[in-house]
């Protein structure tokens, strides 16, 4: 758990974008990084009202992985429902 605060710590100190993107690129392998990315389209496609079926069939994942992440979202207190929600008040006020 130490670990993960020194690189929360790092992360939150880092500047941009582009300084998070290159720290990421440097600590993970292509395939670490392409698995945290369909993790989180599945995150971003659940929270778009997709169904379960539809995100196993479009990204060829099980069916537990999605289970996983609906679970998160499920969960009003946890940091990806909160970026989630504010992402959908964003588009609200955007579009009206």
């Amino acid at each position: 758990m130490e670990t993960i605060k020194e690189i929360s710590h790092l992360i939150s100190n880092l500047k941009t974008e582009k300084e998070i993107t290159k720290l990421f690129q440097e600590i993970f392998t292509p395939d670490e990084i392409s698995i945290i990315s369909k993790r989180w389209r599945i995150l971003s496609m659940l929270s778009k009202g997709e169904t379960q079926r539809e995100i196993a069939k479009k990204l060829k994942v099980s069916l537990c992985k999605i289970t996983r992440g609906s679970k998160i979202l499920k969960e009003k207190k946890s940091v990806v429902y909160k970026y989630f929600e504010k992402e959908k008040e964003n588009e609200s006020r955007y579009n009206a």
